[in-house]
């Protein structure tokens, strides 16, 4: 007996524990009360209110942003239980505003984690000894009206991660999902007059598991808190698929629309629907239907148009769609949507848009501000927006959630494809059968209901070219479900999940190849020929961490050079650095260490990968990005120019090519191409006969720049706008003889030195070391340090990855570890010669410096080193020295303005330029190496006087120029490291390379620059001339 008893406890058991089972720890349960997904859209009383579009003219939308009530405790357990019931006292609570992450504002800390989960990992369970949460009171109030003749429902557009609600001391709902809106029918528990909204807000839960995002794990109510109080019988949804027909010339509207009946009678619902172009109306058509008590109806229009105006990110034309709703002949009720005509299709394995294969020049992009955290206002998703389209990025892809809704509105009006990424992320977990959430069924309708809720949200948007299942997590029949479910609830898109493992092959997955940081060699080797039906497209690449980006031309290389190869997406937008203001009035952004207590897992910088800083001040990167994305192209010939029109939608005729013949880094003539009449992807010759008969100079090297810039404005595109640049090399200078001043020089040689003097200035050379150690002009000495060899450079973040500091950390001291072996002296009519052997002893290797001084002041630099054969990869080849305070203004003939590295310097022309030393240097959130400059055939530095350096190439070198020295740029990755821990020096170092080593950046984990942009152990020559400059 006792027996059976315990088998039937032992049966009841799980489903005693279930029952028991918070519902923040149970996957199955991720709403309750919830009301179905829907498209997003604001109800307004007239049709030419939703038209005008201002959320603050509508009388059916209460807004409730504002500063609420706020408590704050560590563990579950902590919460003040019964904080929600009208009687309990918040007056002595903080406040805090809505939206807003609670870490942004004091409570809590900011935790930074790529991959780790911030909590321990017991799927689906949350350890309650730390699991904050953040309980919320707000009062608002309600008229008459709304409390007794609307339908109400509450928006809460994204609180993270999860919650309870409660209207007046009753409970309403549940429901989690970081990223996409909850939607509440509140219309039984409100009163006109005063109210009240309460939230208890759970750090994580059991959907914390699907949100392993490499971001900052912030918290609180993140979106627009808002109230609609409409008609009891209403517009409760719709789609509007406006799709192209007849060979992509034609518009097709397919609209349906749900009316809701919240009576407990029948109601006629007469629906009219427009359609404008501008403020022309070119479509009107209504319906009428019964709707049944409690009940929904469908009403389905349908209409072709023809020749409509295509929707493309190019060129982002828009038709204005309302819905207006009358009940008894009574307007009750309108809404507006901008639809977009175009087409998404994928045909014989390439992605098409309106019948084109065109090409993906995307970013991924976060919601970050440094400020507020998750919490992004309109103002800088439109400041991302112009860079964008500033910068030629003609695509985002929502890495990795849904977005707030305006993002999409901005994206539908300026013109940027968008790839909508369900919030689904697991990587922690991995992708192994055994550990992927992918192949768990416990999480199967909670993924799937994450696909179907941003479906439902977004699916109006015309933006939109894909649906993303999610990032990182593992494959599965989970996965399957997501994509089925994308594909039946909107068959006008694609749908893409990025995977490689190939242990669950029974159902299909994705429409795309997109295997992230998948390098040219492994899409040859297992992509090229064997996915006939299904393009490639990175969802990330270009992993742009920090001093990053190289090697980009030759990626689209191959991507032109391959149909199914689409291009794809940069990892990614924007630095998420989050902004600190120290007690002594510094600031800085930090990043993952900076934050969290001692012995909480962090990743460090690893949240810093954007192209723009995290003040959107854009990176070097990014101007690469815009060079490498542009789509106009041009190929020079004899005596004509070839211009590509690369757009897929748009002519030329809006755009003038201006033109400079540069001499010596100077123009001397200028023009100009106003009428292009150039169709899209056609090719067009202009005449350069005239630029070619200029009369040129043998002895001068010769450059033609070419500039596009818009004639008119273009949505977010000002007028002169540069949209894509060219310059060619047209001739180099002839090889020429100049004859030294004459002159004698006075030479004093001492066991230490040797001093050589002339009119006005004087040079030593240190024998014990061979550096150039001294150089006065007119009476004032100028070096501080002297000029010596240097093989190492401050560490970039993707040297840290690919573990440079380790492999090649023989080379750190090698330098100043060097050893002079022998001195010659020659001395002259006209110069005195100084040859320095030495050893490098740390690399067994040897190498000279020769100096020769003339009787003007000039100084012949020639350095050879020759590397043994079996040393590692060299960081540089270079030659380092320190001028004393004041040198502050630098000028160079070479590439630029900006920074520029060997394997990143198609966007920086041959110039002449010029810029304060203080200029020179990026501000990347780690500090790092920076500032290099290539391609240069001389560079100078001078003081306030005028007085200074001229450093002329015997071919052309790099240079690096800080008021820092190598080593305060340089400190180990696991040391938290900003811009503000960098000392101002009262003194200016200049490194002149014969080259230093790429930034590569097809990973930051592992990757290194392409063979041709490293240096390997080898003979080395640099050679120039030091000039002196007076005042």
């Amino acid at each position: 007996m006792i027996r059976g008893i315990m088998w039937v406890v032992m049966l009841l058991l799980p489903n005693v524990l279930l029952a028991q089972q918070n519902d923040w720890e149970n996957a199955s349960v991720f709403d309750i009360n919830k009301e179905e997904d829907r498209a997003f859209f604001i109800p307004y009383a007239s049709e030419a209110e939703a038209r005008i579009g201002d959320r603050s003219l509508s009388d059916q939308y209460l807004l409730l942003n504002a500063d609420w009530k706020f408590h704050w405790a560590a563990t579950p357990e902590e919460r003040p239980k019964e904080f929600y019931q009208e009687s309990y006292d918040v007056s002595d609570w903080d406040e805090i505003p809505v939206p807003g992450d609670w870490q942004m504002y004091g409570y809590d800390y900011p935790i930074y984690t790529n991959i780790k989960y911030p909590f321990p990992k017991n799927k689906p369970f949350i350890d309650h000894s730390y699991n904050p949460v953040g309980s919320y009171r707000h009062s608002f109030e309600l008229p008459e009206e709304w409390a007794t003749e609307r339908d109400l429902v509450i928006h809460l557009g994204g609180v993270n991660s999860a919650f309870y609600l409660w209207i007046n001391g009753e409970k309403v709902g549940y429901s989690q999902d970081s990223k996409l809106p909850a939607e509440f029918n509140i219309t039984a528990y409100v009163r006109a007059g005063q109210n009240t909204i309460a939230l208890e807000v759970y750090r994580w839960c059991d959907g914390s598991y699907l949100e392993d995002q490499d971001f900052w794990r912030l918290s609180g109510i993140e979106r627009d808190v808002f109230i609609t109080a409409t008609p009891k019988t209403a517009i409760w949804d719709f789609f509007a698929k406006s799709t192209l027909i007849h060979d992509y010339q034609d518009g097709l509207l397919d609209l349906e629309v749900s009316v809701r009946n919240q009576e407990e009678t029948v109601r006629q619902a007469e629906l009219i629907v427009k359609l404008y172009e501008g403020r022309e109306e070119i479509y009107r058509e209504s319906l009428t239907k019964d709707v049944a008590p409690r009940d929904k109806e469908m009403l389905n229009f349908t209409k072709e148009f023809a020749k409509v105006r295509q929707w493309s990110a190019e060129r982002p034309d828009r038709y204005t769609l309302t819905i207006q709703l009358k009940l008894n002949n009574v307007l009750k009720q309108a809404v507006k949507q901008e639809i977009g005509f175009k087409t998404v299709e994928i045909q014989k394995g390439q992605l098409l848009v309106n019948g084109q294969a065109i090409y993906i020049k995307g970013v991924n992009r976060h919601e970050h501000d440094p400020v507020t955290g998750h919490v992004v206002s309109t103002e800088s998703m439109l400041k991302d927006i112009r860079l964008m389209k500033e910068y030629n990025i003609n695509t985002v892809r929502t890495s990795h959630y849904p977005n707030k809704p305006e993002w999409y509105d901005l994206c539908d009006a300026y013109g940027l494809y968008v790839i909508d990424e369900a919030n689904v992320e697991a990587h922690d977990y991995g992708y192994s059968p055994e550990g992927s959430l992918g192949n768990d069924p416990q999480f199967k309708e909670a993924i799937v209901e994450r696909m179907r809720g941003m479906v439902a949200r977004d699916k109006n948007h015309p933006s939109i070219i894909s649906w993303s299942v999610g990032n990182e997590i593992g494959p599965g029949p989970n996965i399957a479900a997501s994509y089925r479910t994308a594909k039946a609830m909107d068959p006008t898109r694609v749908a893409q999940f990025e995977y490689r493992d190939q242990w669950y092959t029974e159902e299909k997955m994705t429409d795309v190849i997109g295997w992230m940081y998948a390098g040219i060699d492994e899409i040859k080797k297992d992509y090229v020929g064997q996915y006939p039906d299904q393009p490639f497209i990175w969802v990330e690449y270009s992993h742009a961490m920090s001093n990053s980006n190289g090697n980009l031309r030759e990626l689209w290389d191959f991507v032109y050079a391959h149909r199914q190869v689409q291009g794809g997406s940069i990892w990614d937008w924007v630095d998420q650095g989050l902004f600190i203001e120290e007690e002594n009035g510094e600031t800085y952004y930090g990043y993952g260490g900076d934050f969290e207590p001692e012995g909480v897992h962090q990743d460090g910088n690893f949240c810093a990968n954007g192209l723009v800083g995290s003040d959107r001040e854009p990176h070097s990167g990014l101007v690469e990005v815009k060079k490498i994305y542009e789509d106009v192209h041009f190929e020079l010939g004899e005596n004509e120019l070839q211009v590509v029109n690369g757009y897929f939608f748009t002519d030329l005729e809006a755009l003038a090519i201006g033109w400079e013949l540069i001499e010596e880094g100077i123009a001397v003539a200028t023009g100009s191409w106003e009428d292009i009449q150039l169709a899209p992807q056609d090719t067009m010759v202009l005449s350069v006969s005239s630029i070619g008969a200029y009369e040129r100079s043998t002895d001068k090297e010769y450059f033609l720049n070419l500039s596009v810039t818009r004639k008119n404005k273009l949505g977010l595109l000002s007028t002169g706008h540069e949209v894509a640049s060219e310059q060619f090399l047209i001739q180099t200078a002839a090889p020429t003889v100049t004859e030294k001043k004459k002159g004698k020089v006075k030479t004093i040689e001492t066991d230490e030195e040797v001093t050589v003097k002339g009119k006005g200035f004087s040079v030593a050379i240190d024998k014990t070391n061979a550096a150039l150690s001294s150089y006065e002009l007119d009476g004032v000495e100028m070096i501080l340090e002297g000029l010596h060899p240097t093989f190492w450079r401050a560490l970039t973040d993707n040297d840290h990855g690919s573990n440079l500091g380790e492999t090649s950390q023989v080379y750190k001291l090698a330098g100043a570890n060097r050893r002079v072996m022998s001195v010659e002296v020659i001395r002259s009519k006209k110069s005195t010669t100084v040859v320095c052997a030495m050893v490098f002893e740390d690399l067994s290797s040897n190498g000279s410096i020769r100096y020769e001084v003339f009787a003007d002041g000039e100084v012949d630099v020639d350095y050879d080193v020759d590397l043994e054969e079996g040393l590692p990869e060299v960081p540089r080849v270079g030659l380092r020295m320190q001028l004393l305070e004041g040198y502050t203004d630098t000028e160079w003939y070479g590439r630029g303005p900006h920074e520029n590295y060997i394997d990143r310097k198609e966007s920086a022309y041959v110039g002449h330029y010029q810029m304060k030393v203080s200029e020179m240097s990026t501000p990347y959130i780690r500090p790092q190496e920076n500032g290099n400059r290539t391609d240069v055939r001389w560079m100078q530095i001078t003081d306030a006087q005028g007085r200074g350096l001229m450093f002329v190439a015997d071919s052309v070198f790099g240079f690096t120029m800080h008021h820092q020295t190598l080593e305060d740029w340089d400190h180990p990755k696991s040391e938290n490291f900003h811009t503000t821990d960098l000392p101002d020096r009262d003194m200016t170092e200049i490194v002149i390379d014969y080259k230093q080593r790429g930034v590569g950046g097809d990973n930051s984990w592992g990757a290194k620059p392409y063979d041709v942009y490293r240096l390997q152990p080898n003979a080395y020559h640099v050679g120039f001339t030091i000039f002196p400059i007076s005042e």
